[in-house]
C-alpha cells in the first residue's frame, strides 16, 4: 500500500521505498540525452532564439521534428502511435526540456495540456480520431481556460455552448487568451459552459470547424518564442460528439490536469536551474579578475553552493512524488477501473504534494536564474551571453499553472479537507500525540539530528495548524497570510524530508567517498536553513494570533523544535561550491 497523499506528516517513509534519481535506468538516461541532443541540433546553434511573431512556422516544424522522435507521443497510450512511458520518466523528460528555452512551453503544451483531457477524459472514438495526430504533430494542441474576467477562478468563465435546432452541433461564443500554441494550434481543448449551466463543461475543437478567429501575438517579458495568443470563437459549430467528458465537468477536467501540469513544470523548473547553475560554473571557471577566476572568491561560491543545495533538494522531491504517483497507478490496477480513471485518481491522490513542488521548484529556478546573471555580471545583462533570455523566461513560471499564491493556498486547503472531511489524513490523531513529543523533546541530552529534527518540524506545523485553526475558526480562510505562510511550513517539511530520504538511500547505492560526503554536506546545509525559514514563519504566525494565545508558551515550543545542529554552514557551502567548480558543472 503506498502512502496517501498528504500523509507524509503522519506517518514515516522508509528510505529505500522512494525512488531517486541516482536509479534512473540506461533507457530513461538515454531519453534524457536524445532530448538533450535535440536540442542542441535543432535550437543552441542559432544566433538567437526564434521569436513566435516572426518565425511560426520554424517553431511548427520543429514541433514536428520532435514528434518523429516519438517525443509528442510519451504520454499517450501504444495504440494511438505514442509511447506511454510511466509518469516517472515523463517527468525526467520535463527536465530534460529546460534547455530548449521557449521550445519547452510549446512541446509541454502539446504533450500536457494540449493532450492530456484527451488522454484522459476521450471516449474510444475521441481518442482514435485525435491522439495518433497529436503524437505525430499532425495536430498541433492547445489548452483554452483562461478569459480577460477570468483567471484563478477559471470557472467564472463567460463563454457560452448552446446546443442548435437539430441537437447536432453546440455554437460556442466567447473569448479566451494567454492560449499557448495558439497561433499555430489545429485543435483547442475549449472550456465553456452550456446553456445556463453553472459549471464549465469541455470540447475539442477543430480550427477546421470555423468561426475562430485569432488574435496578434502577444508581446511578453519572455518565452517569446512560445506562440500565445487570444483566441475568438464566433458561432463555432462544434459536433456533439466533441464534448469532452460529461456535461458540468469540465472544472473538474482543468483541475485535475492541472495537477499533472503543476509537477511536470516543477521538474522543468529543476532542469532549468541545473542548466543555469552550470552556465554559472563555466563562467566563473573562465572568467578572470585580480589575477584569478571569479570562482576562487567566497562571495561567488556562496551563490554556487545555494543553487547546488536547492536544486538537489528539488529534485528529491520530484522524482519521489512522481514514483508514488506511478506505485498508486500500479495499485489502483487491480480494482479494475478503466485505465484513464486510474491515472487520474492517482494525480488527485498527490494534489498536495503536486501544489507544494509548483511552488517550491519555481522559486529555486528564479532564484537559480537571478544568481547566474549576478555571476555573470554586466555580461550578463547583455543580449549576446542569452543569461538575460532565461532570467525572463523563468519569471512565467511562477504564473502560469496557478500561480504560487494559488498553489499555497490550495496545499493547505486540501490538507485541512483530507484531514477532517473525508478523514484520509489522520491529523487529529497525530495531534493528540503532540504534548508527549514536546515533553520527550524538551528532556535534557536529547540527540539532536537530521532525522529528529524533521519529524520536529511535522510536530511544528501540526501545533501551528491547530492553534491558528482554533483560534480563527472559518475565519483562518480570508488570513491568507497565514495560511501562506503554514503552507511554506508544510512545504519545507515535505522537501526536507525528501532530501533526508534520498540521502539514506544513496548511502547504499553509490561507492564514490567524495561524492557522498558532498550529499551529505547538502543536507546538513538544507537542514540548517529550512530551521531559519521555519523559525521565521512560525513566529511570524504567532505574532498574527489573536492576543490571548498562550504566545509566550509557542514561542518556547518553536525555539525547542527548531534547535540547530552543531554545524558551519559557510564551510559546508564551499566545500559543495567547489566540488561544482572542479566539475565544470552542475554534473548530477
Amino acid at each position: 500500500m503506498t502512502l496517501k497523499g498528504g500523509s507524509f506528516l503522519t506517518q514515516s517513509t522508509d528510505p529505500n521505498s522512494i525512488f531517486i534519481a541516482e536509479e534512473w535506468n540506461e533507457e530513461q538516461l538515454m531519453l534524457k540525452k536524445m532530448t538533450h541532443d535535440f536540442l542542441e541540433a535543432e535550437l543552441h546553434h542559432l544566433p538567437q532564439e526564434p521569436e513566435a511573431s516572426k518565425d511560426l512556422k520554424f517553431i511548427s516544424n520543429l514541433l514536428e521534428k520532435s514528434a518523429e522522435l516519438g517525443l509528442c507521443g510519451l504520454s499517450i497510450a501504444e495504440e494511438y502511435g505514442g509511447l506511454d512511458l510511466d509518469f516517472n520518466t515523463g517527468l525526467l523528460f520535463s527536465e530534460a526540456l529546460a534547455p530548449g528555452f521557449s521550445f519547452a512551453t510549446t512541446i509541454g503544451a502539446q504533450t500536457s495540456i494540449g493532450s492530456l483531457p484527451i488522454v484522459y477524459y476521450g471516449n474510444k472514438e475521441q481518442k482514435k480520431k485525435y491522439l495518433p495526430k497529436i503524437a505525430s504533430a499532425e495536430y498541433k494542441a492547445s489548452y483554452a481556460l483562461t478569459e480577460p474576467e477570468a483567471g484563478s477562478d477559471a470557472n467564472s468563465g463567460k463563454t457560452k455552448a448552446i446546443l442548435n435546432e437539430e441537437k447536432t452541433h453546440y455554437l460556442i461564443n466567447g473569448q479566451k487568451m494567454w492560449i499557448t500554441n495558439g497561433g499555430f494550434a489545429d485543435i483547442f481543448i475549449v472550456f465553456a459552459k452550456i446553456e445556463n449551466d453553472e459549471n464549465l463543461s469541455a470540447f475539442i475543437v477543430e480550427k477546421a470547424f470555423g468561426g475562430i478567429t485569432l488574435g496578434e501575438e502577444e508581446k511578453k517579458l519572455g518565452i517569446k518564442g512560445s506562440s500565445t495568443v487570444q483566441v475568438f470563437f464566433n458561432d463555432c459549430k462544434v459536433p456533439v460528439d466533441n464534448l469532452l467528458g460529461k456535461r458540468n465537468e469540465g472544472f473538474k477536467i482543468a483541475l485535475n490536469i492541472l495537477n499533472s501540469g503543476r509537477i511536470k513544470l516543477a521538474a522543468g523548473a529543476a532542469g532549468g536551474s541545473k542548466f543555469a547553475l552550470s552556465q554559472a560554473i563555466g563562467y566563473a571557471n573562465e572568467r578572470k579578475q585580480f589575477g584569478k577566476s571569479i570562482s576562487e572568491f567566497t562571495a561567488m561560491q556562496y551563490k554556487i553552493g545555494e543553487m547546488a543545495r536547492m536544486t538537489y533538494a528539488a529534485e528529491s522531491a520530484i522524482y519521489r512524488t512522481g514514483k508514488n504517483i506511478d506505485l498508486k497507478e500500479k495499485e489502483l490496477k487491480e480494482s479494475g477501473l478503466p485505465i484513464n480513471e486510474i491515472k487520474l485518481k492517482a494525480l488527485r491522490e498527490y494534489a498536495i504534494e503536486c501544489a507544494i513542488l509548483k511552488v517550491y521548484c519555481t522559486e529555486v529556478l528564479d532564484y537559480s536564474v537571478d544568481e547566474t546573471l549576478q555571476i555573470y555580471g554586466g555580461m550578463g545583462y547583455s543580449v549576446e551571453t542569452g543569461v538575460e533570455m532565461g532570467y525572463r523566461d523563468a519569471r512565467i513560471t511562477r504564473i502560469y499553472e496557478g500561480t504560487n499564491e494559488i498553489n499555497r493556498m490550495l496545499s493547505f486547503a486540501e490538507l485541512m479537507k483530507r484531514a477532517f472531511k473525508t478523514k484520509e489524513v489522520k491529523l487529529l490523531a497525530a495531534g493528540k500525540k503532540l504534548p508527549l513529543f514536546i515533553l520527550k523533546r524538551a528532556l535534557p541530552f536529547q540527540k539532536i539530528n537530521v532525522k529528529n529534527t524533521i519529524d520536529n518540524l511535522k510536530a511544528l506545523f501540526l501545533i501551528l495548524s491547530g492553534i491558528t485553526g482554533k483560534k480563527l475558526g472559518l475565519k483562518l480562510a480570508d488570513e491568507q497570510e497565514l495560511v501562506m505562510d503554514l503552507a511554506d511550513l508544510l512545504s519545507e517539511t515535505y522537501i526536507a524530508e525528501s532530501l533526508y530520504l534520498r540521502t539514506e538511500k544513496v548511502k547504499t547505492l553509490s561507492t564514490d567517498k567524495n561524492e557522498l560526503t558532498i550529499k551529505q554536506a547538502i543536507l546538513n546545509l538544507h537542514i540548517y536553513m529550512t530551521l531559519q525559514k521555519a523559525q521565521n514563519k512560525a513566529t511570524t504566525i504567532i505574532d498574527s494570533l489573536p492576543e490571548k494565545s498562550r504566545k509566550r508558551f509557542l514561542k518556547w515550543t518553536v525555539k525547542l523544535l527548531t534547535k540547530q545542529m552543531n554545524i558551519n554552514p559557510t564551510e559546508l557551502r564551499r566545500k559543495i561550491a567547489v566540488y561544482f567548480i572542479e566539475k565544470g558543472k552542475y554534473n548530477w
